[in-house]
This record gives C-alpha cells, structure tokens and sequence, in this order.
C-alpha cells in the first residue's frame, strides 16, 4: 500500500480573515475541496507542511478503501479564485508510513440513510476485513452483519436497499 515516490497535487494557499494561512485542495475533495482548507498555520510555510502530512494521510486513505487515488488535473489561473494562490504540493506516502500506519488502526465507515419525513438517520458501520469490507446494522433488537463489499459506494448502496426493502418496511 505504501509507495515510496513523490506524489504530487495542485492546491491553493489562502490567507482568512483570522490571518491563518490555509491549504485548499480541490481536486482531491471535489464536494468540499474549495470550502474547507486541508490544512492551516501561521504563516504560509507551516501551512504548506502540514498539507504535505495531511495528503499523504488522505491519500494512504484512499488506498487503504480500496479506492483509487483521484487523478490530479491543473487548473487554469482564470478558474483560481481571488485571494487564492496556486501551489503544488510534493508529499510521499513512505515519508509518513509509520504515522500513516498509526492513523488507520481503528479506521471505519459510517453509512447514512437520512428518511427525509422524520429526519431521522439510520446508520451502519464498516470495518475492514482482509482487505474487503464488513458492514454491521444495529437496533433495538442488536446487531447484525449485512453483507461484505469492497468500496464505500457499494456499501452506500447496499444499504440504501437494506433500508428501504428491510427497516423501513418493519416499522
């Protein structure tokens, strides 16, 4: 899972209004890449450190959910928000293994359903499982193993249909 060369991807370094630089990458998160930094220092340069860190770990993620890694894309200058400057940023998975390896002990899943007419959330959970993925419901009557898969999407899926097909229908 650990690969020892140089990954590389387009960010963007803002000042806030608390001074605080932050490191934005949305090409990675492309839901939330542009609203929420990655990382944020005092100055630029803390900053730009602790999202060498931070993609690594979010990429070893990805590896680690048996996803691919999201292919970095440049962006153009005309796309790049005002206040925000591009950047690259250089990280290595082999530079952080051991903290990498420490981070994803205990990694899980959590797989929502929200029912919009009671705004209710019901929930499974995932745990990894010899390199696939075992997803558990609990209730008022325990818990119970539902299936195995190997990404977050078929989870998310599967248990969409659990819901609609088994939970909903009991009540």
């Amino acid at each position: 899972m650990i690969s020892s060369g140089k990954i590389v991807y387009p960010a963007f370094v803002k000042e806030d209004e608390e001074g605080m630089f932050c490191v934005f990458f949305p090409n990675l998160f492309s839901e939330f890449g542009w609203e929420y930094p990655m990382s944020r220092g005092k100055t630029k340069q803390i900053a730009i450190k602790k999202a060498e860190k931070e993609l690594a770990y979010s990429l070893a993620g990805f590896l680690y959910d048996n996803e691919s890694l999201p292919k970095p894309f440049m962006i153009q200058n005309k796309h790049i928000p005002q206040g925000m400057e591009l950047i690259n940023i250089e990280t290595s998975l082999e530079a952080y293994a051991e903290e990498i390896k420490e981070k994803l002990k205990g990694r899980h899943w959590h797989i929502n359903y929200y029912v919009e007419e009671s705004e209710e959330c019901i929930e499974a959970i995932g745990f990894k499982n010899k390199g696939m993925w075992d997803i558990f419901y609990s209730d008022d009557d325990g818990e119970e193993f539902l299936f195995t898969v190997k990404l977050y999407s078929e989870a998310e899926e599967k248990f969409k249909q659990f819901v609609e097909d088994v939970v909903l229908k009991r009540r």
